[in-house]
């Protein structure tokens, strides 16, 4: 399957300065898709053949729109055979993410081809407080790697502000500073899927609860063993209640009848879980919830009725 990487972010905050890096700089064969070719600044250095559907580069990696159907996109990538080793999503200045990993994932013959790899938004550490209306949110909530860029340009003030502002949103994203997005980074990071790092921010945060509009972001703590067979139950019928107010959730538990972390991960109504290769060390299990209007309460009752009691007998 092609790993397909979604870049978000609002004018101005430096997605089109991280794209051309990108293309300069990478030994894959990428192909980028975007909004209108016309509105895209990919370096002239680079390009070999441009016309109305398509912009060719000295790499081998190519550009082209989406012509307001992605899913007609993804279609035709399939149907010309051409082999890529990435497909590179740029979202409008005001894009919410859902939409795009929906047109994958509901689609059975699109997820035969492609699966998500990572999402990476880019935000103008200056103008933070802008980014926070609705698609803003939506974009920071579902991000796995955010690039908090220009930070050359605002305090040591506004810089811990605007960290303190994504946390609030998205307790589990691994923010890196950058100047021109230049950062301690890889260019290409597969981190849809829970990486150590959000293994080891997931194993520091305690219960609380951060609210942003509608948006709210919880972390509940089980500090008993679970049962897998309820814990499943548990997310899949939250997931189910919500829809697709759930924006992300991501969960490192401790089974009773396991010693591997039991990692857990889902967006909107898609869930995957796998186990790690590290033994969960302790009892103590930590669920992140992301989405609109979340009832906490009822989250950790929940949570509390997937523990397995010393004298119970083990659950698979």
């Amino acid at each position: 399957m092609i790993p397909v990487q979604l870049v978000t972010g609002f004018l101005g905050a430096g997605k089109t300065t991280y794209l051309n890096r990108l293309l300069a700089a990478t030994d894959e064969k990428i192909c980028l898709i975007v909004n209108e070719l016309g509105a895209v600044n990919i370096d002239e250095q680079l390009i070999v053949k441009m016309d109305q559907e398509q912009i060719e580069l000295s790499n081998g990696c190519i550009c082209c729109s989406i012509q307001n159907d992605l899913s007609k996109t993804f279609y035709q990538l399939v149907a010309k055979k051409e082999t890529f080793d990435r497909i590179v999503i740029e979202t409008t200045g005001v894009a919410d993410p859902a939409p795009i990993i929906q047109t994958i994932y509901y689609d059975e013959y699109l997820r035969q081809h492609f699966k998500m790899s990572a999402i990476l938004t880019v935000i103008d550490a200056g103008q933070m407080d802008r980014e926070l209306f609705k698609e803003g949110i939506h974009q920071i909530a579902y991000a796995d790697l955010i690039l908090l860029n220009k930070t050359d340009l605002v305090s040591s003030e506004e810089l811990e502000h605007a960290r303190e502002r994504i946390t609030q949103i998205n307790p589990t994203v691994r923010i890196v500073e950058t100047v021109q997005t230049e950062g301690d980074y890889e260019l290409l990071e597969d981190t849809f899927q829970l990486s150590r790092i959000d293994e080891q921010t997931l194993s520091r945060l305690t219960a609380t609860s951060e609210s942003v509009a509608s948006l709210r972001a919880i972390t509940l703590n089980a500090d008993r063993p679970l049962s897998r067979e309820r814990v499943t139950r548990y997310v899949r019928e939250v997931l189910m209640h919500y829809e697709d107010a759930i924006y992300r959730m991501k969960a490192i538990v401790r089974l009773n009848d396991e010693d591997r972390k039991f990692v857990i991960q889902a967006t909107n109504q898609l869930m995957g879980a796998t186990f790690a290769n590290e033994v969960h060390e302790g009892d103590r299990s930590v669920f992140v919830w992301i989405g609109k209007e979340l009832d906490k309460d009822a989250l950790a009752r929940g949570l509390k009725a997937c523990e397995v009691e010393p004298n119970e007998a083990h659950f698979s």
